[in-house]
């Protein structure tokens, strides 16, 4: 465990049952930080298997760790939201030490397939909404002259390409360029800004893809996810798919003060795939 105490972090993309982001929320509060929830849907959602899930019920989780947690309802895209989200944050707890850049999602189709639609909401969640939190966040940590951390979450799509997710690959091949370049502007002001690319792991930003697979037949959703999954870790070195603890454990180590002098860097967490390709 790393030593977080009364930090104030801001996850994107938080409210999921199965995603990154609760995942790291919940590591961050075990570690000491206190920890505000962005997500789009503030409603909570029944899921058969796994129960209620949203905002509240991981602000519930942040505050059974013994921590502060604060839930925002927020549009990433929307630059106006975001620098809302940021000002109510440092209503509420006068700072912020750490931003977590999660929110994504993954739409995969052909080329032919993708239309302007498919192409401009990956862009704009997954490369604007993340530049309109950093830049908003990174503002509110050069007024407090204290220094700070932001993460972005990349992808195994921010180093090598796949058929049908030019949309995805473009935005999170973006995400480094814009992790690089914040890095070298915010390092004399003590703000590291630092990128975690994971592979295939199954939460359900994959969803879309599944179900896709599903509708050309003649497979369930299900079937899609074991047969992606199953191609996946043989391809892996270490024999396994990541994990969403995988993400989190990284992101910790990002976050506090054992990773001072790491900026601008673009980690693989996915089990030596990479070297594989």
């Amino acid at each position: 465990m790393y030593d977080l105490k009364n930090k104030v972090a801001i996850v994107t993309g938080a409210g999921g049952q199965r995603g990154f982001g609760r995942a790291i929320a919940n590591r961050l509060a075990k570690d000491g930080a206190n920890i505000v929830i962005v997500d789009k849907l503030a409603v909570l959602l029944q899921d058969k298997a796994e129960g209620w899930h949203g905002i509240e019920s991981v602000v519930a989780e942040v505050e059974a760790c013994g921590r502060q947690g604060l839930g925002l309802v927020c549009d990433i895209t929307k630059s106006q939201e975001v620098d809302k989200a940021v000002a109510d944050t440092i209503l509420k707890f006068g700072k912020i030490d750490i931003l977590v850049n999660n929110a994504g999602i993954h739409i995969n189709r052909s080329l032919q397939e993708m239309d302007d639609s498919i192409w401009n909401s990956q862009i704009a969640v997954n490369l604007t909404g993340t530049f309109f939190f950093a830049r908003s966040v990174a503002r509110a940590m050069l007024n407090r002259g204290e220094g700070g951390r932001i993460i972005n979450i990349g992808s195994l799509r921010s180093k090598t390409a796949a058929p049908g997710e030019e949309a995805y690959c473009a935005s999170k091949f973006g995400v480094i360029g814009l992790t690089q370049s914040m890095a070298l502007e915010l390092a004399p002001h003590q703000i590291l800004v630092n990128a975690v690319c994971p592979a295939l792991t199954d939460t359900d930003i994959n969803l879309d893809m599944f179900q896709n697979q599903a509708k050309k037949g003649p497979i369930s959703e299900q079937e899609a996810r074991e047969a992606m999954n199953k191609n996946v870790i043989r391809q892996i070195p270490l024999g396994r798919l990541g994990t969403t603890a995988d993400l989190a454990e990284l992101v910790a180590f990002l976050c506090a003060r054992e990773s001072s002098f790491i900026t601008g860097q673009s980690i693989n967490v996915n089990g030596g795939l990479f070297m594989a390709l």
